[in-house]
């Protein structure tokens, strides 16, 4: 679209695009597919790579893979190409002439540092922290992770923005379902779990409730992820059950499909800000064992069996009893696509349209 004197301009950090950060480039993606067809601002994408495909028509500007260079870029484009909003995630440099948005998702690296290599602890500690305390806004897709920035880190309530996060249409249950699973079927319960091999998807503790509950049921655990801190830990304990395969990062064609031909989706994590699959899941129709880690209760609502994510014996006895019962694998197919469906990307979208219009006016 060609720009109105008065139209504001917004910087779009994208930079996530292609590096295979599933949640992460996830909201990166689907906000900005949107961004760019919003005519009340203009939208330009930080890319690291101009050429990527499916962004060829959107208006972009390079920036560096280095993580200091690209801080260093974002922080010096407005002051010659007049952007009169910066949207970063998570890692923002000083803005001159600019407003500034922060995404952050979560500050599990305050919550749970074990999680994370060394170098990466004390790179969010410094970075994040810095962040928070100078954008304009700081925006996160849940009432849970916006209490937690308010409390850690003691911003004003008023520059903490929820805006809660969507699911493609395109996840949707299949056209033609296979027949419900039954104990004594010929085929197994397929189990599965989506999200990357690091401890805090707690994906140790879900084969170790599989195993207990393949004493009873005849199952089968799918996991997709990419590698993650602490992967080569988890892919033994899944090379140890002959009914683990690990099918690592998959294009979302791929993912869908892997969502359907499940019976149940597993998600264990220990803690999220938001948590994606939550709402994948359900709207493909499939039921949901969560736990209560984060804002995992948010999310999911009334729309789940939602478990002490510690609670290996808990997590058993829940597949076991989801398993065993078609009327309760129904009643959350039913609640899932009904929670589902109060998420959207473009509600999300056109809400961070309206923050972006707001500072600029």
């Amino acid at each position: 679209m060609n720009r109105t004197a008065d139209q504001p301009r917004v910087l779009f950090d994208a930079h996530q695009l292609g590096r295979r950060q599933t949640g992460n480039e996830t909201y990166v993606r689907e906000v900005l597919r949107r961004l760019v067809l919003d005519t009340r601002f203009e939208t330009v994408a930080a890319i690291e790579d101009r050429g990527r495909g499916e962004w060829a028509g959107t208006r972009v500007t390079r920036v560096p893979r280095c993580g200091a260079l690209r801080l260093a870029a974002l922080s010096a484009y407005p002051l010659v190409r007049s952007f009169d909003v910066v949207h970063a995630i998570y890692f923002l440099a000083p803005t001159p002439r600019a407003k500034t948005v922060l995404t952050v998702h979560d500050i599990t690296f305050e919550r749970f540092p074990g999680f994370f290599s060394r170098s990466s602890l004390v790179r969010n500690r410094l970075l994040i922290r810095a962040s928070v305390a100078v954008a304009d806004r700081v925006l996160t897709g849940s009432e849970t992770i916006r209490a937690e920035l308010v409390e850690t880190y003691r911003l004003d309530p008023a520059r903490v923005i929820v805006i809660p996060y969507g699911v493609d249409p395109a996840f949707a249950p299949s056209t033609s379902p296979a027949r419900a699973w039954e104990l004594g079927d010929a085929r197994r319960f397929r189990i599965l779990a989506v999200g990357a091999l690091q401890p805090r998807k707690n994906l140790g503790r879900l084969l170790q409730a599989v195993a207990l509950a393949a004493r009873r049921i005849p199952i089968e655990l799918r996991i997709i992820g990419p590698d993650g801190y602490m992967a080569q830990q988890i892919r033994e304990m899944a090379g140890r059950n002959a009914d683990c395969r690990l099918l690592g990062y998959l294009p979302q064609a791929s993912l869908i499909e892997e969502y359907r031909a499940a019976d149940l989706v597993a998600f264990p994590s220990v803690y999220e800000g938001f948590g994606l699959p939550v709402l994948e899941a359900m709207a493909c129709g499939i039921p949901l064992l969560s736990t209560t880690g984060g804002s995992i209760p948010e999310v999911a609502g009334d729309a789940a069996i939602l478990v002490d994510p510690y609670d290996v014996g808990a997590m058993a006895a829940a597949i076991e009893a989801i398993a065993t019962s078609s009327a309760a694998r129904q009643d959350l197919r039913t609640r899932g696509l009904a929670r589902a469906a109060t998420f959207s990307w473009d509600d999300c979208a056109r809400r961070h349209g309206d923050l972006y219009l707001e500072l600029s006016s």
